[in-house]
């Protein structure tokens, strides 16, 4: 925050009192970065910056005073896991017992020490320890009392919404043969289109429920405290939201899918003004929002993480044979990755079977549309049964498209190894010790997740599906007997 003093300067050759007014050191963040995480219903605690950060050592150390003293009685708290404490808990004053003088503690609410782990977690871009409080970032109105409320009830209701039209559809196109392929296709494009607010929604139940979902580490990849701190990483106060083009264009591209979507619906197929034509279009444009602002977000938080493994590269070299600083500084950043690489592993694990079902749906679809004699005569069937297509192809690519730029790949491991390639031309014949106990870390860290080869069975399984359904009768297609664009209004 802005501080002032007193001092005297000569005006006129008088010396005069005046108020000196000292800049802050922080300086407010950008107004769009509060925006997206508003739109995006992601606040959900009243505080999102602690008076302290605290390390696992020192937090660890906190723990066993309390136990001296009496303070804390429940040896298994979840207080002890580091990423509930530096995330999850509810408010400022998460109490791990209740001491003598009958006050609560917290572990956060620790006596200032110069613990250099503890300065990390407080690292700007340049790596220097930066401390900061809301009123210095400008956070302000935008985390308004009734937030956290706001965003589950906007969360549940766009859940609604969406549910909703899924068994409208599904209730008129079901037990048709001629319309399973085009069912499915459309299917795949709502499990895409869920997956951020089923995430987000997990988030806030896991920040509510930190006892009963404690396992869901990925959740915290997407609390307002964790993508503050990603921010911290990249001084966005200074040097302003990252990649400002590509948050344009990840808002743009769903927003043309969705207005092509609608003129589909209502221009081409004549289908006219409907509740049904309303709820589809109104889905295409909030939740195509949604995906895009997901995307930036996972490019938002991959970039930090590039970032800061560059700065622990620094911290390394610095502290080279120091065993306690570097791991304890190299531990803080993984398992800030951990949560972000499992959140990663789960999008992939649902969004790349639904894409490769829509891509061999669409190969499939298209087979049909251009070599059966039975393509309808009618002009207007002709037409939207091309168009569907084009529409179904554009939200595959925009989809795909977007992610692989998000990420600058397909999974997040690739951040990690490029680190740890990086760390072994740093490595020196010194120091053995140090280094043996540090690549122990390592292959802690890089670990196989089955995600993947979960992700890539049920890819093989997708293209079975929809190849087999173009082996179907299509004598009985909704283009072969004309009523392709009334079945596309119901």
């Amino acid at each position: 925050m802005d501080q002032s003093e007193v001092g005297m300067a000569p005006i006129n050759g008088r010396l005069i009192r005046i108020q000196i007014e000292k800049p802050s050191a922080t300086k407010k963040w950008p107004n769009g970065f509060w925006a997206i995480l508003k739109v995006m219903c992601l606040f959900y605690h009243r505080t999102v910056v602690p008076r302290k950060k605290t390390c696992y050592g020192c937090t660890v150390d906190k723990f066993k005073e309390g136990i001296r003293a009496g303070a804390v009685h429940d040896m298994d708290s979840l207080e002890m896991k580091p990423m509930l404490v530096q995330y999850e808990y509810q408010d400022p004053r998460r109490v791990v017992g209740c001491g003598t003088d009958g006050e609560y503690t917290s572990l956060l609410d620790q006596e200032e020490s110069a613990c250099p782990i503890c300065d990390t977690l407080w690292w700007n871009q340049d790596g220097m320890a930066e401390n900061y409080s809301e009123e210095d970032i400008g956070i302000g109105r935008w985390n308004h009392r009734g937030s956290g409320l706001l965003s589950l009830v906007l969360l549940l209701g766009a859940l609604a919404f969406i549910i909703y039209d899924i068994v409208n559809f599904l209730d008129k196109l079901w037990g048709k043969p001629d319309l399973i392929l085009r069912m499915m296709i459309k299917m795949t494009l709502y499990i895409i289109l869920i997956i951020y607010p089923l995430l987000s929604l997990c988030s806030k139940l896991r920040s509510r429920l930190p006892t009963a979902l404690a396992n869901l580490r990925w959740a915290s990849a997407l609390n307002v405290r964790y993508l503050i701190k990603r921010g911290q990483i990249l001084g966005i106060g200074r040097k302003g939201l990252p990649g400002k083009m590509l948050l344009f264009l990840f808002q743009l591209t769903p927003l043309i899918v969705a207005l092509y979507r609608f003129l589909i619906f209502t221009v081409i197929s004549k289908c006219g003004f409907n509740w049904s034509t309303i709820v589809t279009s109104l889905i295409g444009v909030i939740y195509g929002q949604w995906y895009g602002l997901y995307m930036y977000l996972l490019y938002f938080v991959r970039i930090s993480f590039q970032r800061e493994f560059n700065l622990l590269l620094i911290y390394f070299r610095e502290n080279e044979g120091n065993d306690t600083r570097c791991r304890g500084a190299f531990f803080a950043t993984v398992l800030d990755f951990l949560c972000f690489k499992q959140l990663v592993n789960l999008s992939i694990f649902v969004m790349f079977p639904a894409l490769v079902f829509a891509v061999s749906g669409n190969i499939t679809y298209e087979y049909l549309l251009s070599n059966t004699r039975c393509v309808a005569e009618d002009e207007l069937n002709r037409s939207v049964a091309h168009h569907t297509l084009r529409l179904a192809w554009s939200e595959v690519f925009v989809s795909l498209v977007s992610y692989l730029i998000a990420m600058g790949g397909i999974h997040a491991e690739y951040i990690f190894d490029d680190f740890v390639g990086r760390l072994l031309h740093l490595r020196s014949g010194q120091n053995w010790i140090f280094w043996s106990h540090l690549n122990i870390d390592i292959s802690y860290v890089t670990k196989n997740s089955h995600f993947l080869l979960v992700s890539t069975i049920f890819s093989f399984i997708s293209i079975f599906m929809a190849f087999n359904f173009g082996t179907q009768d299509i004598t009985d297609l909704a283009f072969c007997n004309d009523t392709m664009h009334e079945d596309l209004c119901v």
